[in-house]
């Protein structure tokens, strides 16, 4: 047989030299790397603009670095089936073992192309690969599937991994049939070589690198384009690096006691905080470090109600009071030209679990999973219904037109002071609109009754939710636009919630409690996130207004000064004129000197950005850091850290600092000793 060989041809005798078993993996390696290959560049084309405005060079360099990444995700997978079947008993040439390791083999792929292929919509919401976030939203499978089938290019999408599915149904098929498991050995000793070869170059590859620290995302970071830098990274890296980051709640890999934002230590990242908030002479309190007491702006005849309404991902692009010119939203503007409305104003993360937190309790977004849904979370705060409540005996009330126990939405509520709520079921009798829940105008038309039975004072927030995929109006409502225009759907659903917003104003004009109200407008979190950029200060961009013209004056103000959710919480406190206790996050931005900058923090994922004035700071930890002159166009392409060095690092300062005492405090700990 040895001599039947040795007469073979060259890729015969080479191939008599490794086991069969080994053979078939280095085939089925490859195979997963040209499945990565496959939807890296499926990805790279799906954003022809920024392929446009990219080098070959760039993008060529980008796919080499990505084979490290796919690399680590095939090891990690290969690696235990691939002593598996060392074992001779589950060796594939034998029949059973065969068809259950083609089996758990074209899983294993399909897995891979569909979180390729569903990261291509992902990306388009978000700016970046699939992430926790992505963990988040399969805890609520029904609205999962629905946003799914009803995402805009959910066809374009199953059709793409339907293709390269059955391509590699097919491939895996032939590789794993074609294995010659009868051709023998030319040299045992030399296969037992070859096997132990490949057993160390997949552990080394499940690390992605010698040294003592393993691959991270960072790596993959080369260029100053955002969208060439997400180029190496693969949807399946990405998803499994930042569970592991969650399930290990931040910390770091060597030190289980030092979190991966522990950038200072405790005490001086406390002094910068307290500096940014101004509240350097009041006592430091180990547990509270940021108590306070409010300072009243005006003295009310009477103490006001409140309601506070969030739009769902009301982005300021649309608005017509902060710039669009589209006419999306007249009714929104009517209100602007008579009450007190920011320009400068920021949401503090990118989801509605974060935008509620922020708004109605002061605490800023963080990465990982929502304080909202964080078993045995610490509250570092006090949310805006427990000081009214204490204060003035405010009953707050919460109310949504859909599932509200939806990211543990009632029960973070409960916990934090509110009352009582509406929800879906309050509305019986009344039409869905898609799979969220009740519309807008029949949910604010309805509140706007049921304020009346409220007893005073009272405090009720509303979060809204038809400017949501797959962005669906009533059809007795006449669309603005064709589908002749880009967006129509978008457009003609935030006109759609304008007008119900105005239908809520003008019934709640029939009843008393409107001159004794304040009115609350802003939105839990824009739209969609930038693609093009990390992370982009537009993509959080929403309208603050604050109306009460028999309270507040009727002439139309604007204010300037960069503010954030965290903001709105000790700002309502200085209107009503409470002087309450409170260790909000934020500042009252009608207390701010007039050529004060202001600022606000945002964060999506492991994303930190801080505004202030004229400039933007990013620190996408343990990737990149950059300083931007929000005035440059566009700003973001040109990075100010080196020419302008000790803004960046005052400003770097600050922003760590803020999001590190926030993480820290959360997690129950003090703030002595570091």
């Amino acid at each position: 047989m040895n001599s039947d060989i040795n007469n073979a041809g060259p890729l015969t005798r080479l191939r008599a030299q490794i086991p069969a078993h080994v053979r078939l993996w280095l085939k089925l390696y490859l195979a997963g790397l040209s499945l990565f290959f496959i939807l890296r560049l499926i990805f790279t084309y799906s954003q022809p603009e920024s392929v446009a405005e990219s080098n070959f060079e760039d993008i060529a360099r980008a796919f080499f670095i990505g084979v490290r990444f796919d690399a680590v995700i095939l090891s990690a997978l290969f690696l235990p089936l691939f002593l598996l079947t060392s074992i001779k008993w589950f060796r594939p040439e034998r029949a059973w073992p065969r068809r259950i390791f083609m089996f758990v083999m074209i899983i294993l792929f399909t897995i891979i192309a569909f979180l390729g292929v569903a990261d291509l919509g992902f990306f388009q919401q978000f700016g970046n690969h699939l992430d926790y976030w992505a963990v988040e939203y399969l805890e609520y499978p029904t609205q999962f599937l629905y946003t799914l089938i009803f995402y805009e290019w959910s066809g374009v999408l199953f059709i793409i991994w339907l293709a390269v599915t059955i391509f590699f149904f097919i491939l895996v098929r032939g590789l794993i049939n074609s294995t010659d498991w009868k051709l023998p050995l030319t040299s045992p000793f030399t296969g037992i070589l070859i096997y132990l070869l490949c057993l160390c170059l997949l552990g080394i590859s499940i690390r992605g690198r010698l040294g003592i620290k393993p691959l991270d995302w960072g790596e993959a970071f080369f260029s100053q384009s955002h969208f060439i830098n997400q180029i190496p990274l693969n949807a399946a890296y990405t998803l499994a690096h930042s569970i592991y980051e969650e399930m290990d709640e931040g910390r770091a890999f060597f030190d289980q006691e030092k979190s991966r934002l522990d950038f200072y230590p405790v005490s001086e990242a406390t002094a910068t905080v307290r500096e940014m908030l101004e509240i350097e002479d009041n006592p430091v309190d180990e547990n509270r470090p940021l108590f306070r007491t409010s300072r009243a702006n005006q003295e009310l005849p009477f103490t006001p109600n409140l309601v506070f309404i969030i739009m769902e991902s009301w982005s300021a692009e649309y608005i017509g009071a902060l710039g669009n010119s589209r006419g999306l939203s007249p009714c929104f503007d009517s209100l602007a030209a008579h009450g007190i409305l920011f320009t400068n104003f920021y949401a503090n993360g990118a989801r509605t679990n974060r935008g509620i937190a922020a708004s109605l309790c002061s605490f800023p977004s963080l990465p990982g999973r929502s304080i909202m849904k964080r078993y045995a979370a610490d509250y570092p705060f006090r949310s805006l219904a427990d000081i009214l409540n204490e204060k003035e005996g405010f009953h707050a009330t919460f109310a949504y037109g859909g599932d509200i126990h939806f990211d543990n939405m009632r029960g973070f509520l409960t916990g934090v002071g509110f009352e009582s709520f509406y929800d879906e079921n309050s509305f019986p009798g009344a039409p869905r609109l898609g799979k969220w829940g009740v519309p807008d105008h029949i949910f604010l038309k309805k509140m706007a009754e049921n304020i009346s039975t409220l007893r005073s004072p009272f405090l009720l927030s509303m979060l809204t939710l038809s400017f949501h995929d797959p962005f669906l109006i009533p059809d007795d409502f006449p669309p603005l636009f064709g589908d002749t225009i880009n967006n129509y759907r978008q457009y003609n659903c935030f006109h759609y919630s304008d007008w119900a917003l105005g239908q809520f104003m003008a019934k709640a004009r029939n009843y008393s409690y409107f001159d004794s109200t304040i009115f609350v407008f802003t939105a839990d979190h824009c739209f969609i996130q930038s693609s093009e950029y990390p992370l982009s200060p537009e993509s959080f961009h929403i309208p603050l207004l604050i109306y009460s013209p028999s309270l507040l004056g009727n002439s139309a103000r604007t204010v300037a000064t960069v503010g954030s959710q965290v903001d709105i919480l000790p700002t309502l406190l200085g209107i009503i004129g409470i002087k309450a206790g409170h260790h909000s996050w934020g500042r009252n931005l009608l207390d701010r000197l007039p050529d004060s900058a202001g600022f606000a923090a945002i964060v999506s994922g492991d994303k930190l950005g801080l505004i202030e004035g004229n400039y933007f700071y990013l620190n996408w930890v343990k990737a990149q850091t950059g300083l931007f002159d929000l005035r440059d166009k566009p700003y973001l392409g040109l990075n100010l850290r080196d020419s302008l060095p000790d803004l960046a690092a005052k400003m770097e300062r600050r922003l760590n600092s803020y999001i590190q005492l926030a993480d820290h405090l959360s997690r129950g700990k003090k703030t002595t000793g570091d």
